[in-house]
């Protein structure tokens, strides 16, 4: 069979064009030590790789929501943590007023504290957060938490006892929310009960003397009492999700580290065997090289 120096030349160029474009990949793959630059490179081990990131895309929304839950319940502890101490101030000054000494004129500066804890307390169940929104409204963040009715001289809470949820783990939602309704009651009795007390004790006729007035501090008192257990037991749970949060966080972290050495060992490059494989080639190259040029030299002058 005859071979011309056509069939020659384009054998050769074949060969360096092929052993070029490995040497262009393999240099590509050390400059950025992935061993995947394309999806046909390893169809199996690619379509493994999307995957993690696919769930590790997943990870790092639960990590962003989980922070801004646990910054949320944060805020709404420390917002019910004040709550309890001006309850725990009101407490104290309803004791005050029933000690049996009082002048009617001790009784009226003891409701004028009352009452601007009243408003204090009030004020606390309406907070807002950064944005705007009420934060113990449930999912009526734009409504207020509580309302007074001048007509009726009554609060009343105007939110929902909804509570919004983030999803914060596979497959795992966690409410971000508590809502006056599950702390202070659908009708705020507490305050109810305080501002009846406040006008009561206000009153310049009063007697301080009249048993009637001292049982209804004792049932303010009482009310007060229920309301803070409510309020403590929502704090402790508000602790638990905290806790909840902080597991979930470290378990995401934990899958996270696990995708990372997963996806590592399927797109990572490995130096030793690139190397290798790097000198190969460009020694293969070199060889076709030469071995074109030997041959272009060659001609039937050459052998006589």
């Amino acid at each position: 069979m005859r071979i011309t120096n056509a069939q020659i030349t384009a054998t050769m160029h074949n060969s360096m064009n092929g052993n070029s474009a490995q040497l262009g990949k393999i240099m590509q793959q050390l400059a950025t030590n992935k061993r995947l630059l394309l999806p046909s490179d390893d169809p199996i081990a690619s379509v493994r790789v999307m995957r993690v990131q696919r769930e590790e895309a997943s990870l790092e929304q639960y990590r962003k929501n989980i922070d801004n839950v646990s910054g949320s319940l944060s805020t709404q502890e420390a917002n019910l943590t004040s709550m309890s101490d001006a309850m725990l101030n009101v407490r104290d000054r309803l004791l005050w007023a029933a000690n049996g000494s009082n002048t009617s004129e001790d009784l009226a500066a003891i409701a004028g504290e009352l009452e601007n804890l009243e408003k204090t307390l009030f004020s606390a169940i309406n907070v807002r957060d950064e944005e705007g929104r009420y934060l113990f409204s449930g999912t009526l963040s734009d409504t207020p938490a509580a309302t007074y009715d001048t007509a009726t001289e009554t609060y009343s809470v105007t939110g929902n006892d909804k509570h919004r949820q983030a999803a914060v783990a596979n497959g795992v939602l966690l409410a971000e929310n508590v809502t006056a309704h599950s702390v202070f009651g659908a009708g705020l009795d507490m305050l109810n009960e305080l501002h009846g007390l406040v006008a009561t004790l206000k009153d310049p006729l009063l007697d301080a003397s009249d048993p009637a007035v001292r049982a209804q501090i004792e049932t303010t008192i009482n009310q007060l009492d229920t309301t803070h257990n409510q309020l403590l037991a929502t704090v402790t749970e508000l602790g638990g999700r905290q806790n909840t949060l902080t597991l979930l966080s470290d378990s995401n972290d934990e899958v996270s580290l696990v995708n990372k050495k997963i996806e590592g060992e399927l797109s990572n490059l490995d130096y030793a065997g690139a190397t290798i494989d790097l000198n190969n080639y460009q020694l293969a190259l070199q060889a076709t090289q030469k071995t074109y040029l030997k041959i272009n030299q060659l001609s039937l002058f050459s052998l006589l």
